[in-house]
């Protein structure tokens, strides 16, 4: 049996999100000598289960019966030890009925494509109502450590399974990990280097370019209530190291890299929209999940056919646009900004204009998020976003990896005119070959930059190319390479490898 909605045919599987949340808490900086511990501080599953009681009221409909109506929870992984988060959280909501728990591995893409995984599990009449929740208590553990308190430890629910999903995100080998490369700060930063000398930019025109599109997030976090950064910083703050905003992997400044020290949460409820009916949400608090479009780019920048290049995130834009028609559908953008390399490379691709507004949030530099989450505040954002335009289009990015995984979602208000669509784009460029780590000779730099520490700059960190097109990351702390590399374009010079240290010829 089917409904009519907007002189739309709706399938009462079609999969709808009712509900959303987001929750944040800032801890008490001051001393304390109640002992190691505290449990009248919230942990990430209590900001969890705020948020989950939090969505279930902005239904709209009856809130307990909301909640009492889930039958699946799904946290995506975050930097606490919890086995299975999703019990946990249920016992908080105080829950009776059987759920089933999902906990997801690591990844920036995660929340969007966990959300239309179970939007499919819904459309196929596998479940009903679904929760999709993230959250990290990472600014009080901070604040503890410096207070020599533990953060409380939670008993864990026994005689509870829990579904994982998703590979293993790696991050990069023994060698990448000892020479800077997997540390995200260096490896966006290595990126944007490739980019800036593909499009034959100067250095202070490739950091002109992060500034510009930083002080856009920062000024929408400026209106965030829950954004961890709310100062507004126009471009010259951001673009320039000043003594509450070093330079931390060139040419990226503090305030142009991704914030996880916070606490926060949000969750999204989803479930059919016959359950919808049953329970009485409102039709404008309704915005349904149409497209995912899921693609991947090779596991680390050194094998990539192009460095300046994600043919991954490329194919992905290319499968939306095919289904939209044009870029100008999308009315409203969350593009994911861990660092300003991945938001280039995402306007470039879906051919949006850099100078828009692309966040719904202040992206994770200015608003912050948890580990794994910031797509997911990004979905909240949207689904309030598209409420307040009726009718609108909006797209949520997520990004995991060294910008390798990548799932691109599509919401509206309207009713849908096709089947919610999962898509799983596939790329087909050969990855190049990894050198020896221990090879020495002649090479080209194929991107760089300068990791900094407290003190000034600690080292170069680069991706270098050997004849045979053989790749490896390689060091330097010589003064001169660092100089160089912060003063003149240094991507396609030659140099030489020594034990994984760079020499200048």
């Amino acid at each position: 049996m089917t409904r009519t909605l907007f002189a739309v045919t709706i399938s009462p599987r079609t999969p709808v999100i009712i509900g959303v949340a987001q929750v944040s808490h800032r801890p008490d900086n001051s001393p304390s000598d109640t002992g190691t511990a505290d449990r009248s501080l919230p942990d990430a599953v209590d900001l969890m289960a705020q948020a989950v009681r939090a969505a279930s009221v902005d239904t709209r409909a009856a809130d307990a019966a909301v909640r009492n109506a889930i039958d699946t929870i799904a946290v995506v992984g975050g930097l606490w030890r919890h086995q299975n988060p999703g019990a946990l959280i249920a016992g908080e909501l105080s829950l009776t009925q059987p759920i089933r728990s999902i906990l997801t591995t690591f990844g920036g893409n995660m929340p969007i494509k966990t959300t239309h995984e179970l939007a499919a599990q819904i459309a196929a009449g596998e479940l009903d109502v679904a929760v999709v929740a993230g959250g990290e208590c990472n600014l009080t553990r901070r604040v503890l450590e410096k207070q020599g308190r533990k953060p409380r430890r939670r008993e864990e629910p026994t005689g509870t399974d829990v579904e994982r999903r998703g590979d293993v995100l790696d991050m990069g080998d023994r060698f990448a990990n000892d020479r800077g490369g997997e540390i995200p700060r260096n490896s966006y930063a290595v990126l944007d280097s490739a980019i800036r000398a593909s499009r034959g930019e100067t250095l202070d025109e490739a950091r002109d370019r992060a500034a510009r599109l930083w002080a856009g997030y920062a000024a929408v976090a400026a209106g965030n209530p829950h954004a961890a950064d709310r100062q507004g910083l126009d471009e010259g703050a951001i673009r320039n190291p000043s003594a509450g905003n070093r330079m931390v992997s060139w040419p990226y400044t503090k305030a142009m890299c991704a914030n996880n020290t916070v606490d926060q949460a949000a969750a999204i409820i989803l479930c059919s929209t016959e359950k919808a009916d049953e329970l009485g949400v409102p039709q404008d608090r309704r915005v349904h999940p149409s497209l995912c479009v899921n693609a991947e780019d090779t596991l680390t920048l050194l094998d990539r056919a192009d460095v300046a290049a994600t043919p991954g995130l490329v194919g992905a834009a290319a499968a939306v646009l095919d289904a939209l028609g044009t870029a100008d559908a999308i009315d409203h953008v969350d593009l994911y900004s861990c660092f300003p390399s991945i938001v280039t490379l995402t306007t470039e691709a879906f051919g949006l204009d850099p100078s828009r507004r692309l966040t719904v949030t202040g992206g994770l530099a200015f608003a912050g998020a948890p580990l794994n989450f910031a797509a997911g505040q990004g979905l909240v954002g949207m689904v309030d976003t598209l409420r307040a335009d009726p009718g609108s289009v909006g797209l949520v990015q997520g990004n995991g990896g060294h910008a390798t995984k990548h799932s691109i979602g599509i919401y509206s208000t309207s009713a849908p005119t096709t089947p919610h669509t999962i898509v799983d784009v596939e790329t087909h460029d050969a990855p190049r070959p990894l050198a020896d780590p221990d090879r020495a000779g002649e090479a080209a730099v194929k991107g760089i930059t300068v990791e900094y520490d407290h003190d000034g700059p600690a080292r170069a960190i680069a991706i270098v190319e050997f004849d045979d097109t053989s790749r490896m990351w390689a060091i330097s702390t010589d003064p001169a390479v660092m100089e160089l590399a912060t003063r003149v374009e240094t991507v396609g010079r030659r140099v030489s490898v020594e034990g994984g240290e760079i020499r200048l010829l």
